[in-house]
């Protein structure tokens, strides 16, 4: 039903150079998954801005309103950012061993586990970002991973020689996705360098696996952690960090002045009548 909208869309931003693989409906109103074909890093962060500009201008054209807010209506789904990795060397997969994860696929994915919750801050930086990161949302909570299991925050996608990838399916659609790829990638390729092991492979429900590394689900969390990660301001360098870190300060000290300083309608459902 709305093909005539998605359709022009999908070609006119083909045409401008951004190559799309695929968009489909997803679960929440209104909602539409885009794979935006693989590159490079900074040529792929440029395109996601690009992508974004050019989606929110089409969607106005036609009258309607296009966003990549992490969590618009609490009640539905929120706009993830899922980033997909492969590494490549003299013309080969590194990460695929016959179509299955190499070894040094396994120590990416461990240095992803090990800053994932440091970083978390450049995958949601703002309060509302965090509130897609809830349990039994298609958001990850914790730092599992598993074979093409929609729960965990790294998946893994096996198939062919080129096709085998990880997947990093913690960040929103609102994220910087510099920072993001910057720190994920710094991570996965630390995590190569040192041959870390990952944590055993989960197979089932990652919401009920109560061993698991947790990563942090609201703001003032990623915030302290983020300020306390000399390995997160070397990636990111002194001023940038200093800034990025400031930023979301602001955000958070923004909701709870808004919070604080007036009588919400909540509180007069719940008290108005009762006292």
């Amino acid at each position: 039903e709305m093909e005539h909208v998605l359709g022009p869309i999908r070609q006119q931003i083909n045409e401008f150079g951004i190559p799309i693989e695929q968009s489909n409906p997803e679960y929440a109103a209104g909602q539409v998954e885009v794979n935006i074909r693989y590159d490079a890093p900074l040529i792929a962060a440029d395109r996601v801005v690009m992508f974004r500009t050019l989606v929110k201008q089409l969607a106005a054209h036609h009258g309607y309103r296009a966003t990549f807010m992490a969590k618009p209506f609490f009640e539905e789904s929120g706009n993830g950012f899922h980033t997909h990795y492969s590494l490549w060397q003299d013309g080969k997969n590194v990460f695929s061993d016959g179509g299955k994860l190499s070894g040094k696929g396994c120590n990416f994915i461990a240095g992803l586990q090990k800053r994932m919750s440091e970083a978390a801050l450049c995958g949601s930086a703002t309060m509302n970002g965090f509130r897609r990161r809830q349990p039994y949302t298609f958001c990850p909570i914790n730092t599992c991973w598993g074979m093409d299991n929609r729960t965990v925050g790294i998946r893994v996608i096996e198939g062919s020689e080129a096709s085998t990838r990880v997947e990093k399916r913690d960040a929103g659609a609102d994220c910087n996705p510099y920072l993001l790829l910057a720190s994920d990638i710094a991570a996965g390729l630390d995590g190569i360098d040192q041959g870390l092991e990952p944590s055993e492979m989960t197979t089932g429900n990652a919401y009920e696996e109560e061993s698991a590394e947790a990563i942090p689900t609201d703001l003032e969390t990623a915030i302290s952690l983020a300020r306390g990660s000399d390995w997160l301001k070397g990636v990111m360098g002194d001023l940038t960090h200093e800034l990025y870190c400031q930023q979301s300060e602001r955000e958070l000290e923004f909701f709870n002045d808004y919070m604080n300083n007036r009588v919400t309608d909540h509180e007069r459902d719940r008290y108005l009548g009762n006292f």
